[in-house]
């Protein structure tokens, strides 16, 4: 329930921002936070490396968390020295004081971005979740405020850095360890993960920003906004992958260090990663245009076509996520470096030439290719240490029950139309309601697993 409610209200207020301040501003705090992202990816590599650490069996907590703030501590300053010597002599930005609100985003996120991922290590995977649920929740009503008091972008920026660092001590908090001295072990535990780990998270990273930073670096700042809202609009159907991948993690790592089979465990992961995204699809191909202009406006109607690609790239996102997810849990992110660096690489190459040959459209073909790359090879991989289900039944039946749902939609959008936001929910919910009878009438067996899942999750949030 807490999940969908900080959806509701991340959608709401992203609608409020993007309608206030016009896709070249929104575009452009886009572009700070891509950049803020990709700088902070060695804080986020070493999180992953202390997740990794204190989700095994024996491992000194307090030691691991004192290399992570020490680590954090000294990188920050590293990086935000540079950031503010380094970044007024670069004119990628088409705003002023963008390096400065670059390092101020950064300071702002990276003690979060190494503790929660610590959170998920210990198990407590829900509650990692509901600590980035509360940033967010804290995040957007400053953000309001600020918006509304006149400061515009600036008013972004140090709305997510105040919400960011409140969220601290609440996670160290909810952490619940004693910082210790490391020994030496300990430090080259974390430097074994982590000289994979870090590489990997800023190629990742890399990775899932470089649309947007080459969007603002070719087109401006207009086209990344009306790219971001497009991706926004996709959001929900990775919601439900997202918080199992947390979990197929520490299950994969945990089981895996105590010799016990995690087949089954991943099958059911991949079977029901997808089941928003493939809706979702569906039905941004029946009426694109409608869904954009009704929710954001005139002013975005060029999202409509990036919405449909950004939709299929969102499937094949949802499965390549837990895949990943197996791959760090088996002790083996050099596997998963060496793939994201590739596929990175394909991105750029692709996105540069198709961009300056189709517009923004080019940009979402390159990131389609590039994920089904990732995705093949990833699937390779994993499935010479785990022999998962690679297209199970459940996912057979999600499609199946999304296309008939696509020829209602389609149906209702010519005969009714979408003249505002009443006509746009009734023919949203009319379609969710055909999708999930549909699939009840396929499967009793995945209206029993539905139910077993949803339990678990809310279990996990209580």
């Amino acid at each position: 329930m807490g999940k969908i409610l900080l959806m509701l209200v991340g959608f709401a207020g992203s609608i409020v921002f993007a309608r206030v301040l016009g896709p070249v501003g929104y575009g452009a705090f886009h572009v700070v936070v891509a950049l803020t992202n990709v700088l902070d990816n060695p804080i986020s590599g070493l999180g992953t490396a202390c997740k990794k650490r204190i989700s095994e069996h024996g491992q000194d907590a307090g030691a691991i968390l004192t290399i992570g703030l020490a680590v954090t501590a000294g990188m920050g300053l590293l990086v935000g020295g540079l950031l503010l010597v380094v970044g007024p002599h670069f004119n990628y930005f088409d705003i002023e004081n963008g390096p400065l609100y670059v390092t101020v985003a950064f300071f702002g996120i990276i003690f979060f971005k190494v503790l929660q991922p610590m959170v998920a290590g210990q198990g407590q995977f829900g509650t990692a979740v509901f600590l980035d649920s509360m940033r967010s929740f804290f995040t957007i009503p400053i953000q309001l405020v600020l918006i509304f008091l006149g400061w515009g972008i600036a008013g972004m920026v140090y709305g997510l850095t105040a919400a960011s660092l409140l969220t601290v001590p609440i996670t160290l908090y909810v952490l619940g360890v004693r910082p210790a001295m490391p020994d030496r072990e300990a430090i080259r535990s974390i430097w074994e993960y982590a000289k994979f780990s870090v590489p990997s998270n800023f190629i990742g990273t890399a990775y899932g920003k470089v649309d947007i930073l080459l969007l603002g670096a070719i087109l401006g700042s207009g086209a990344s906004g009306q790219y971001k809202i497009a991706m926004q609009l996709v959001l929900p159907g990775a919601s439900l992958s997202m918080v199992m991948r947390s979990g197929l993690f520490t299950e994969v790592s945990s089981q895996s260090s105590r010799g016990e089979g995690i087949a089954q465990q991943v099958t059911n992961n991949v079977a029901f990663a997808s089941v928003l995204a493939i809706p979702l699809f569906f039905g941004a191909l029946a009426m694109p245009e409608s869904i954009v202009v009704t929710i954001f406006g005139s002013e975005y109607r060029a999202a409509a076509p990036l919405l449909v690609g950004l939709a299929a790239y969102q499937i094949l996102q949802t499965q390549s996520s837990q895949i990943s997810s197996v791959l760090e849990g088996l002790d083996r992110p050099d596997l998963r470096m060496y793939i994201v660096a590739v596929t990175l690489v394909t991105n750029v190459v692709l996105g540069v030439i198709l961009v300056r040959n189709l517009g923004t459209a080019g940009i979402v073909v390159a990131t389609i290719i590039a994920e089904a790359l990732k995705f093949s090879w990833m699937t390779y991989l994993a499935r010479q240490h785990v022999k998962y289900e690679i297209f199970p039944t459940p996912v057979r039946y999600q499609f199946v029950a999304a296309i008939g749902m696509f020829v209602i939609v389609e149906l209702l959008h010519r005969w009714w139309g979408v003249r505002s936001w009443f006509d746009l929910l009734a023919i949203v919910g009319a379609g969710a309601a055909i999708y999930a009878v549909v699939l009840i009438l396929l499967s009793e067996i995945f209206m029993h697993t539905a139910k077993s899942i949803l339990a678990d999750a809310r279990e996990q949030y209580r």
